[in-house]
């Protein structure tokens, strides 16, 4: 798991030419007026999620992990907590769903990042996390996605 703000970048720079790939798009777009939904950048290689929702207790939500995919999450508004785990620290709540590239975890929050506009966060598959923590209270996040084919 990587956390940092996107103006920081440079410092990651080459982990993947795909993770390079997302943060360029980032880079050179707006997403003011884009609608939320799946877009394509790269096929099913590179594409990217533009969600919004209220963040809530961690009770409330749930932990998840994938198999082929790297999410790449950027804040575009809002502010929320991502829990983090080790994948072998968990246990399994649903099996691997291979058309969806999830599997459903069971765990304690032992570890969260607060990740503000303008943050991004790189989780690998052994990365375990919930998403949508509130902070302080509930409040509204709209974030990008990005899945990055391994």
């Amino acid at each position: 798991m990587i956390s940092d703000h996107i103006n920081n970048y440079k410092v990651y720079k080459g982990i993947s030419d795909k993770v390079n790939s997302a943060i360029e798009y980032i880079q050179t777009h707006d997403f003011a007026n884009l609608q939320t939904g799946m877009h394509e950048v790269d096929g099913d290689e590179l594409f990217f999620n533009l969600i919004e929702y209220e963040t809530k207790a961690p009770e409330e939500r749930f932990w998840e992990s994938h198999k082929k995919y790297i999410d790449l999450h950027f804040i575009l508004e809002g502010k929320e907590f991502v829990a983090n785990e080790l994948f072998e620290r968990m246990s399994i709540k649903q099996e691997y769903d291979e058309q969806d590239d999830y599997f459903l975890l069971k765990g304690e929050v032992q570890s969260k990042v607060k990740l503000e506009k303008g943050d991004f966060m790189i989780l690998y598959p052994s990365d375990v996390h919930m998403t949508g923590i509130k902070v302080d209270s509930g409040e509204k996040v709209r974030k990008l996605v990005f899945k990055i084919l391994i």
